[in-house]
């Protein structure tokens, strides 16, 4: 286990293999521990990285404002050694996904989508049918 800085947290930080770095962004109804099946595949061929965002697994944080994506990029900047990472991600983490490769685009050299909670898109559940 590693743990990376940002702000006042320590992001819990799952990392196997080496290479080009692809991070995994859990749902907001789990944690790092859903994409283990995935770290250890892709870990043979590429550096795998999972981590835990503030308020679930093993992830320390104490009160303060904060950007989930930049914790991604604390992420980024310790895993990636500089290169552009790809990014998979589900629901709240395609958010913040999106959200970084618009924000900074040198740093994503790919995105993989699963069922992405997108910023600005209509709240179609208050819709009558």
């Amino acid at each position: 286990m590693h743990y990376v800085t940002s702000g006042r947290a320590r992001l819990a930080t799952e990392i196997v293999g080496s290479g080009t770095a692809i991070v995994f962004l859990h749902a907001n109804v789990c944690d790092r521990r859903m994409w283990r099946d995935q770290l250890n595949g892709l870990g043979a061929t590429h550096k795998a990285v999972a981590y835990d965002r503030r308020g679930f697994g093993e992830t320390h944080a104490e009160l303060e404002d904060f950007s989930a994506l930049a914790d991604l990029v604390a992420v980024l900047d310790a895993t990636a050694d500089g290169k552009r990472a790809v990014l998979v991600d589900c629901s709240l983490g395609g958010r913040i996904a999106l959200d970084a490769t618009l924000r900074h685009p040198s740093r994503v050299g790919a995105l993989v989508l699963i069922a992405p909670n997108v910023a600005g898109a209509p709240d179609l559940s208050s819709r009558s049918r």
